[in-house]
C-alpha cells in the first residue's frame, strides 16, 4: 500500500508482507495460519483467472511459484486501496498482475505462451480502432468505440481445455500437454449502452473482416456475403461521407 493511505490500510499491507509474502521473516508454524494462507491466495487466483484465465494458468503452470512471486512484489503492496471495495479489490489486484508479467516474465515467456496473454491484455485494456486504409477505401468501418484483439489461436477454446486439464492434474503438467490449437481468430468489443459487447471472429469470418481493423490485410475474393452479415449485425457501419 502507498504512504498516502490511512495507517490502518498500511499496517494491514505490511501484515500480508510479512505472512504472506514469498519469503515471510515470521511465519507462523501453526495450521490455522496456513490455512488462513492458502485461503486468502485462493481468493487471489480466483479472481486472476477470472479475468485472465488463460494467462494465469499459463503463468502460474510455467512459474510454479509465480503467484509468490507476484504477492511478494511491489506491484501488489504499492498498488493503491478503492474507497468502498474489499480487500483486496479486484480491479487493482488484476491491473498490477498485468504490470507485474509485463516486466518480470513476458518477454522470456514462449512465443505461443505471449501472443495468448498479449490477447488477453487487449481484451481488458484496448484501444479504439483507427479506420484502416483498406476500410476506408470500402466505406466500412469499426463502430466508435470499438477495437479488436487478434490472435493466431482460439483463445477461449484454449483456456477451456487448459481449464479442465488443471482440474485434474498438475498446473505445469497441464501447460506442457495442453497446446492451442491454431486458426484464424479475433474478438471485436463494441460498446452497448453502459456496457460492452464481445463477438468472436473465426476462420473464414474472421480473415474476411480482419482488413477493418489490421493495416497489412486486404480484401479477400468473395467476401461480401460476410460483410454484409456483418452490417446487419452491426460490427461494421458505413464511413461517415
Amino acid at each position: 500500500m502507498t504512504a498516502e493511505v490511512h495507517p490502518y490500510v498500511t499496517q494491514v499491507g505490511e501484515l500480508w508482507r510479512e505472512f504472506y509474502g514469498p519469503e515471510p521473516e515470521a511465519r507462523a508454524d501453526d495450521p490455522g495460519m496456513i490455512v488462513d494462507r492458502a485461503t486468502r491466495k485462493a481468493w487471489v487466483l480466483k479472481t486472476l483467472t477470472g479475468a485472465l484465465p488463460a494467462t494465469t494458468r499459463l503463468y502460474c503452470g510455467h512459474l510454479p511459484s509465480g503467484l509468490d512471486a507476484y504477492l511478494g512484489s511491489e506491484h501488489w503492496h504499492g498498488r493503491r486501496a478503492r474507497k468502498g471495495s474489499l480487500f483486496p479489490d479486484a480491479t487493482s489486484t488484476v491491473t498490477t498482475f498485468a504490470a507485474f508479467l509485463e516486466e518480470t516474465w513476458l518477454s522470456a515467456a514462449e512465443p505461443w505462451a505471449a501472443r495468448i496473454v498479449r490477447y488477453e491484455f487487449d481484451i481488458l485494456w484496448g484501444t479504439p480502432a483507427k479506420p484502416t486504409a483498406a476500410a476506408l477505401e470500402r466505406g466500412l468501418r469499426l463502430p466508435d468505440g470499438a477495437w479488436a484483439a487478434d490472435c493466431r489461436y482460439d483463445v477461449p477454446d484454449y483456456a477451456l481445455r487448459l481449464r479442465e486439464t488443471c482440474a485434474d492434474c498438475p498446473w505445469p503438467v497441464a501447460v506442457q500437454h495442453t497446446r492451442p490449437r491454431g486458426r484464424p481468430f479475433a474478438t471485436l468489443t463494441l460498446r452497448a449502452g453502459k456496457g460492452l459487447r464481445r463477438i468472436h471472429l473465426r476462420d473464414a469470418t474472421c480473415e474476411a473482416l480482419r482488413p477493418l481493423w489490421d493495416e497489412e490485410a486486404d480484401w479477400p475474393t468473395g467476401h461480401e456475403g460476410v460483410l454484409a452479415q456483418a452490417e446487419r449485425r452491426e460490427l461494421v457501419v458505413p464511413c461517415a461521407p
